[in-house]
């Protein structure tokens, strides 16, 4: 945990893994050097006779976007126009080699011609020239040359109600330092259903593309069914963007007779080993990309969803990477300039293996590079369920695993490929960077990570923002994401990362920044975010509020939610920042509104928590002083919980926020709308009030012990929160349940407290959960009670989850057989233990689960016969879907009075 805790802080890990951010000292200060300023009250944009259609549109895009807040006269005009006047900034924008004007002043100036190594490919200079008139130099090597000087003009620009500042003197020459530079654009589901915002126009969708083309990107992801006529395909004509296709090469609406045995059992993916499927997968390419938008890149994805687990097909990734490569000839004939990546996502070691040996064998030309992207990293366990792991680079791991396997298969690679990513930055918990939201599962092998690697896991989210925000909500992640890429984007050629939508907009917008220039340290970064979006004025605060909202979403052990002082501290950052933004930025600044809205939800959620937790206060000191009052009004204080005053001004402050956001751009914080929850397990202590209620004698009094004292087992007993690593030191076997899919409503009751939302499982393996006590007195007679709960599962895994019963032994005495497991909301279990069960002072507690034939029920067989539905693949599935065998959330072994 301390490892965990120094890799946010800003210190240096074990194994080399440097603190997330920490490049280069800093010390806390988010102020700029001042930057001396010239105020103009116009622009001219002067382009080449020469000019081309791209060079043309990025003259149009820059007068838009220098008039658009306040009017400010910009007009385009070609070279040898008459000179300009007073108050007017000069800009020759293009290439030099169609601007005669621009090559004249290169000359004049004695300035070195662009190059491909000054600047490199796609850069720009940027330079101010002096003379009698103000004159600033955009010369792109390119077409996206062009383009990115544009972007830089834009955010070295302050623009005001008449006027605009610039700087007096600028001299840049820049080129990005990765080759492939992109991203996804939409708006996600979660925010047209869950946060019920407007759709996008086609306007909008341009400028969300265009704001990070500015920033840098070079690369949009489309997929064979955006047409030539869509707004993705039209802006990446516009501008020379690049174009690339995300294509599932299994992936084929069929009859079941060929349907993929998917690792998490979806369908629409057919197996690539059976003749029809195969037939039917290259039928399909053919007619997708023979009308598809002229495709740059082609990437074919492995997994989530794909892949067949079948034994015809074992190793998939041999299999995949042959379909690939027939895939790619149909592509070739449609599309001959097209490069294609092939990512290794969710396969196991025998997968990758089998890919190195084919790329080993001989010269596959046809492949670009080898994607990498979620569940790719043969020795992570974050989300996506890889099922073995390379083990053997754990021993002298050089800079930890974030970078180790990828030097591995820089290895094994030919010369002839490169590495390129398919980052995830999309999700804030449960996802290939994101919060782990669940300790590691073994995986089939039995290996989990060593524990000086349980910092990447020990990253969970904020327990109460959890069951708020969905896992596509706001976020925003320097410190960690910046040390993300420093310790991964060195061995690629680029990235085109995952996205679903507008929430990540930071971290999407910092990816492509650091892709043009990755040794930029994250408070520079942040900083140029912050002057760009929200001003100058504001930058400082808003800076500083983007480091404390990634602190805040932090589970922290010993600091719950209601004790963050962060929260509080980044409402009034972006508040005071509001306060400092001109009116002409305010006005249809979407994205402050985000930011603002994100803070008046957290702050109502903190209050919420805090307010739960004041009526249980109030219910545990009144059981304890006097029991009655607490049984004939705690239920009656529970019920009557209303909104403070503070917590209605803050709700109606968000909906005013979402509402505008919503009117100028289409988003809205879908958490507005699920701000109603039993935070803190409120929904138990009702349910034991009336137990305690029902009860008498000595039932009553142990089951009121449970509201005033709820996790002390007594003198000489023990207690177990399992599912954590540090709250069970009693168990010796299994590991903290993974529910195979992110954590969704109605899992798990609310009702439940948190100590019995976290649970120790096994899966398929014959040993189950297991607690082993010593030094147990000899002359006591002891008890046992557990909490067990297990969870709902959404339709599409709910079919294969057959497990409701387990067996509970006691050294060799069974105390419960067959024990059913209560659904979504906990219960307690308590047996006597037999005196025989404990031997010299010790005793052994072990679950068992239920038979082979109960969880996996007899192999069906597919109609046509392509594959067997096997046992191991049911097994394989029912692991990948969150199957347990054995599971517990908590025990107490108590002495018996």
């Amino acid at each position: 945990r301390d490892l965990g805790r120094a890799a946010i802080a800003g210190t240096t890990l074990a194994h080399g893994a440097p603190a997330a951010g920490a490049v280069s000292p800093w010390d806390g200060s988010t102020e700029e050097p001042h930057i001396p300023t010239a105020v103009y009250r116009r622009a001219v944009i002067r382009i080449g006779a020469q000019a081309g259609t791209v060079e043309r549109n990025v003259a149009k895009l820059l007068a838009e976007r220098v008039g658009e807040p306040s009017g400010i006269a910009v007009r385009i005009e070609e070279e040898n126009a008459a000179a300009p006047s007073n108050g007017e900034l000069v800009i020759l924008l293009g290439i030099p080699e169609h601007h005669s004007g621009l090559a004249s002043w290169f000359q004049a100036q004695r300035l070195p011609p662009l190059s491909g190594l000054e600047p490199g490919p796609e850069g720009f200079l940027l330079q101010t020239v002096s003379g009698k008139n103000a004159v600033l130099l955009a010369a792109g090597i390119d077409d996206r040359g062009v383009l990115y000087a544009a972007g830089e003009i834009l955010r070295r620009m302050e623009i005001g109600t008449a006027s605009f500042e610039f700087p007096a003197e600028i001299k840049v020459r820049t080129a990005p330092a990765f080759e492939v530079r992109g991203t996804q654009f939409g708006q996600s589901s979660v925010a047209r259903t869950k946060g019920r915002v407007r759709p996008w126009t086609d306007d909008e969708q341009r400028r969300a593309i265009v704001d990070y083309a500015l920033a840098g990107l070079n690369t949009v992801a489309a997929s064979t069914s955006t047409r030539n006529e869509d707004v993705l395909i039209r802006v990446a004509r516009e501008f020379g963007l690049k174009v690339l296709i995300h294509y599932g090469p299994n992936t084929c609406d069929g009859t079941a007779a060929i349907q993929a045995m998917e690792s998490i059992g979806r369908n629409n993916y057919l197996c690539p080993s059976a003749p029809e499927g195969r037939k039917a997968l290259l039928e399909r390419c053919e007619k997708e990309f023979r009308d598809a938008p002229k495709a740059d890149y082609v990437r074919f994805p492995g997994g989530d969803g794909g892949g067949c687990e079948c034994d015809m097909c074992k190793p998939y990734g041999g299999t995949f990477i042959r379909l690939c490569e027939e895939l790619a000839a149909i592509i070739r004939r449609y599309h001959p300039r097209a490069e294609f990546f092939a990512i290794n996502q969710k396969f196991d070691n025998a997968d990758d293996e089998a890919i190195f040996a084919y790329l080993q064998e001989k010269p596959r030309p046809w492949l670009r590079a080898f994607s990498y992207g979620p569940g790719s990293d043969a020795m992570g366990w974050q989300p996506g369920h890889r099922q073995t792991h390379r083990m053997d680079l754990f021993r002298y791991p050089g800079f930890g695993p974030f970078d180790r396997y990828l030097k591995e298969i820089l290895h094994q690679l030919p010369p002839q490929q490169d590495i390129v990513f398919y980052n995830e930055l999309t999700h804030w918990r449960y996802s290939q960077n994101g919060l782990a939201q669940a300790y590691p599962r073994a995986d089939r092998n039995g290996d989990r990570p060593p524990h000086w690697n349980h910092f990447i896991y020990e990253r969970q989210p904020d327990r109460a923002l959890t069951m708020v925000y969905d896992r596509l909500s706001f976020f925003a992640w320097p410190r960690y994401y910046h040390w993300v890429f420093n310790e991964t984007m060195r061995y690629g050629i680029g990235d085109v990362t995952h996205s679903s939508g507008t929430q990540d907009h930071f971290n999407q917008w910092m990816w492509q920044r650091l892709m043009w220039a990755p040794q930029t340290r994250v408070e520079d970064v942040v900083a140029e975010y912050a002057r760009t979006w929200f001003g100058p004025a504001a930058a400082p605060r808003m800076a500083q509020a983007i480091f404390q909202l990634e602190d805040n979403v932090v589970e922290k052990p010993g600091v719950p939610i209601t004790k963050k002082e962060g929260i509080d501290r980044y409402y009034r950052l972006v508040s005071e920042a509001g306060k400092q933004m001109p009116a002409v930025r305010m006005k249809h600044n979407w994205l402050w509104r985000e930011y603002m809205e994100k803070a008046a939800l957290d702050k109502h959620i903190q209050l919420s928590v805090r307010q739960q937790i004041e009526v249980r206060e109030r219910i545990v000191a009144a059981a304890r002083r006097n029991p009655e009052t607490a049984l004939e009004q705690g239920a009656a204080w529970i019920d009557g919980i209303r909104p403070t005053p503070e917590m209605t001004r803050l709700r109606e402050e968000a909906g005013r926020l979402g509402d505008e956001s919503n009117r100028l751009f289409g988003v809205r914080s879908e958490g507005y709308y699920n701000l109603e929850h039993d935070f803190i397990g409120l929904g138990w202590l009702k349910r034991q009030l009336g137990r305690v209620r029902s009860a008498r004698g000595a039932e009553r009094t142990g089951l009121l012990r449970m509201i005033t004292d709820y996790e002390n087992p007594g003198e000489g007993g023990f207690y177990d929160n399992c599912g954590t690593l540090d709250g069970c030191p009693n168990v010796v076997h299994g590991y903290p349940f993974d529910f195979g899919q992110p954590v969704v409503a109605g899992m798990l009751s609310e009702g439940n407290l948190p100590s019995q939302k976290t649970m120790h499982y096994t899966q398929d393996e014959e040993h189950g959960v297991a607690f082993r006590y010593r030094g147990l007195d000899p002359r006591a007679s002891y008890r046992i009670r557990f909490t067990l709960v297990r969870p709902w599962y959404q339709e599409r895994y709910n079919a294969r989850m057959h497990q409701r019963t387990e067996t509970i032994y006691a050294g060799d005495v069974v105390l419960a057989r067959d024990l059913e497991v209560p659904e979504r909301m906990s219960d307690h279990f308590t047996f006597d233990i037999p005196a025989e069960a404990i031997r010299g002072g010790e005793l052994t507690i072990r679950f068992e689960r239920s038979p082979d034939e109960v969880l996996w029920p007899a192999a069906e067989r597919q109609a046509s016969g392509n594959a067997m539905f096997t046992k191991r693949i049911q097994r394989e599935v029912w692991r990948n879907c969150g199957g347990w065998g054995t599971i517990v959330a908590e025990a107490w072994l108590m002495k018996r009075g």
